[in-house]
């Protein structure tokens, strides 16, 4: 931990400061579901609108025809490791998959030399800003923004590797979902300055997920940790890997043409033993994020208890009554995201006669 040094140059939203009015508040609850300064960040929230999803849908159509044979576009271009805004190249190429099993691609997996160098990064690396919510929002505004061809080629690249049904969805989301951390980062970062809390720069570990990694990994878990000065390295999957890479890939650049100190960003290209390796020669002040099943998220806080897993949980929709608009919303969220994914409805209690359930 460092001391803060952390300062802020313009006002801050409401939500901040109600967040960082009182000192003595316990800190075991300053962040939690269910706090008043958890709800203060709710309210006045953007609209992305219909209209936003129509364009975001055309232009990611056209991205995935752009992008022609997958296959021959993302081997001739590989995902690699990206270490201090190099890529490294030196370890073998294997192909990567799709969601249905179809080679789509190739990794270069990483040299136990290569995977040597980012463990030393890791413990070596001392962020030299600790407050970047200046570049990486800008970033951030420039993947939301209306007709971003960026947001087209992540939803392009998702659909292709993963075979998702609508990642249009997730981006609509990611707008407003990331204007209510932006002001909780906010409010973290107040409370830094005025000495309540110190955030920890040690570097973060980041396992993506197959079917929400633009909006949980790229946005809430990536973007949120590097505008507070933390370090991030990204881990490649055993599949489907290739839209996490691309983003990955952008956004290492991005952040270099922004200023933003090359050491922040890493992307480790490695099979999962050398991942392994890498994650337990790091510190445990480490964390690692991970969203995936019960059992795994249960394996890695066995070797990683600085791990924060969302698992899969039961997604049960309760009401009083059985009115038209809720029988929408059953019927919706029963075939959104592949119907068994993360967001789809597993259980649906209401007041109703069988004749009415079917």
């Amino acid at each position: 931990h460092t001391r803060p040094n952390c300062t802020l140059s313009r006002p801050l939203h409401p939500a901040a400061s109600a967040m960082a009015a009182s000192l003595r508040r316990p800190l075991s609850r300053a962040y939690n579901f269910a706090s008043s300064q958890f709800a203060a960040a709710f309210g006045d929230l953007p609209d992305a609108g219909p209209a936003y999803a129509d364009r975001l849908r055309a232009d990611a159509v056209a991205a995935a025809e752009a992008l022609g044979d997958p296959r021959r576009a993302w081997t001739e271009d590989p995902a690699v490791t990206l270490l201090k805004g190099e890529a490294l190249r030196g370890g073998k190429a294997v192909d990567t998959k799709d969601a249905f099993g179809r080679v789509n691609g190739a990794l270069v997996e990483a040299t136990p030399e290569e995977v040597d160098a980012v463990v030393a990064h890791v413990l070596a690396y001392a962020p030299p800003v600790t407050d970047l919510r200046g570049p990486v929002r800008a970033i951030e505004a420039d993947i939301l923004a209306p007709g971003s061809p960026w947001a087209a080629a992540l939803v392009a690249n998702q659909a292709v590797d993963f075979g998702k049904q609508d990642g249009v969805t997730e981006m609509v989301e990611t707008v407003e979902a990331s204007t209510v951390e932006r002001r909780l980062a906010d409010a973290l970062a107040a409370d830094e300055a005025a000495g309540v809390v110190r955030v920890s720069r040690a570097p973060a570990f980041v396992a993506c997920v197959s079917n929400f990694s633009n909006f949980l990994d790229l946005s809430r878990k990536v973007l949120r940790n590097l505008e507070l000065g933390v370090p991030v390295v990204v881990l490649s999957r055993s599949n489907t890997a290739q839209h996490c890479f691309r983003w990955a890939q952008r956004l290492n650049a991005e952040l270099q043409g922004r200023g933003v100190d090359a050491g922040m960003f890493t992307f480790l290209a490695a099979a999962l033993p050398e991942q392994r390796r890498a994650i337990t020669a790091c510190p445990a002040a480490c964390p690692l994020y991970f969203t995936g099943s019960r059992p795994v998220a249960a394996s890695i806080r066995a070797d990683r208890p600085r791990a924060f897993c969302s698992t899969g949980g039961p997604n049960t929709l309760v009401a009083t009554r059985l009115t038209a608009e809720v029988a929408t919303a059953i019927q919706v969220s029963a075939t959104i995201e592949h119907a068994g994914q993360c967001t789809a409805l597993r259980h649906a209690v209401v007041p109703c006669t069988e004749a009415e359930a079917f």
